[in-house]
């Protein structure tokens, strides 16, 4: 994502609310964490970096590709050691090579070069403003491949291949393909001018052809991602603008005749306090009933337009728990619910998908929501390790989340379950509502 964009996209999390908001404790939460993201709930320990070394190194790196909240984990890290035993195999193969002194120490010094560019390139081609360099050293590359090859040994055609990847990475999509045949091109003509045979420069040239062309597939695939990511980046800001040009209207619409109907009240009633007073005090009687009127339709107005809905805590819990690494399988019933009943079932939602990030360990999720003619119920059940009392850990007290959850179900006579499966792998959250609670 591009840097003009990043503000303007946290802008709009602030402002959307649920998952992406870090919204504090209000009047519509029983309690802080119902309405705390996962992110809001991690412990110190959950949000500490490496202190120093070359983790450390790795996690800032990580972060500068444009990742800033997710860690470094094993299979990246994994993938960046057997990348690092590609590194030195030009320089191995310099050490291991025979030769005079003279010549064994400048291949030394020539494979050194190579790795050292290779590596720089590799950690610098995505930034924006470092084209024409990463093109000047895919250059440096291959001129230190011919000279290798052709002045030391044939052997050195391998190095094409890394030139080759780097090409690849580096060259525009519609001119990737070409520009890595020209790279296999130079890869067998340089083979065979050193002496190493056609067959020699074929193979050679296949390999940079086969690696030059899934590293061009690779860039083109990243860069599509990349323009996504913007493309949804501008929708999800476009949303928030457009809600809050429809919130400001409402505001309009409500408070714009009340409050001129005020104003004008209150200036007659300042000049009726003199010259009747009786009449003054009913204008000013008029004008508390009016901001009373109108103080109570502003508050219906920002409770219902800060009501959780199901749609959008299941698409959010659907986000988070795939950010995390958990499948999630989400089931809702197609049916309209009435917006008490809705709001409780949506709170059930994010509350059970926090808690499955944060506390269970697990890799698979189930939700399903369900209504009946008498019911309504949201289900969130998980496979990971259990409550911390089955696992033999202590348990201080229960959640601040559930029991403002709790709070909530009761206030529309409804029956809350949360505890472990039969067993003892997993957990499982229910909330049911009566479908006539909210009327009641």
């Amino acid at each position: 994502m591009s840097p003009r964009l990043r503000p303007r996209l946290e802008r709009a999390r602030l402002l959307r609310g649920g998952w992406g908001a870090r919204l504090s404790a209000s009047e519509d939460c029983a309690a802080p964490e119902d309405c705390a993201t996962p992110e809001d709930r991690a412990t110190p320990e959950d949000r500490a970096t490496p202190a120093a070394g070359p983790a450390r190194w790795l996690s800032r790196w990580g972060r500068d590709r444009g990742n800033p909240h997710e860690p470094l984990g094993r299979a990246r890290l994994l993938g960046i050691m057997v990348w690092g035993l590609f590194i030195v195999v030009p320089v191995i193969t310099a050490i291991t090579n025979s030769g005079s002194a003279g010549e064994h120490v400048l291949a030394i010094a020539g494979a050194v070069a190579f790795s050292a560019v290779y590596v720089w390139l590799v950690m610098t081609w995505f930034e924006q403003k470092a084209y024409w360099r990463s093109l000047a050293l895919v250059g440096v590359m291959l001129i230190v491949a011919v000279l290798l090859t052709i002045a030391d040994r044939p052997s050195w055609g391998f190095l094409f291949t890394y030139c080759a990847a780097c090409v690849g990475l580096v060259v525009p999509s519609d001119l990737g393909m070409p520009a890595v045949i020209l790279c296999a091109a130079v890869a067998y003509v340089a083979t065979v001018v050193a002496g190493g045979g056609g067959g020699s420069g074929v193979g050679f040239a296949a390999s940079a052809v086969g690696i030059g062309l899934l590293l061009v597939l690779m860039r083109d695939l990243r860069m599509r991602n990349k323009e996504l990511m913007e493309a949804r980046a501008e929708l999800a800001l476009s949303a928030v603008e457009a809600e809050r040009e429809r919130f400001a209207r409402d505001l309009h619409d409500l408070l714009g005749h009340s409050l001129s109907v005020i104003a004008i009240k209150a200036e007659l009633a300042g000049r009726l306090l003199k010259l009747d007073p009786e009449r003054a005090a009913a204008e000013v009687a008029d004008v508390e009933g009016v901001a009373r009127e109108s103080l109570r339709e502003v508050r219906q107005a920002v409770s219902g337009y800060r009501q959780p809905t199901l749609e959008k805590e299941l698409e959010g819990a659907r986000v988070a728990l795939s950010a995390a690494g958990i499948e999630a399988d989400v089931v809702r019933a197609p049916v309209t619910l009435d917006p008490e009943v809705e709001a409780v079932l949506a709170w059930t939602v994010r509350e059970g998908a926090t808690n499955v990030i944060r506390h269970s360990g697990a890799t698979h999720c189930h939700v399903r929501v369900r209504a009946s003619l008498s019911d309504a119920a949201v289900e969130v059940v998980d496979d990971g390790q259990g409550p911390a009392c089955q696992r033999g850990e202590e348990v201080e007290h229960t959640g601040h989340g559930i029991t403002g959850l709790t709070e909530r179900a009761e206030r529309l006579r409804g029956r809350i379950e949360a505890g472990g499966l039969p067993d003892g792998h997993g957990f499982r959250l229910a909330v049911s509502i009566p479908v006539g609670a909210a009327g009641a």
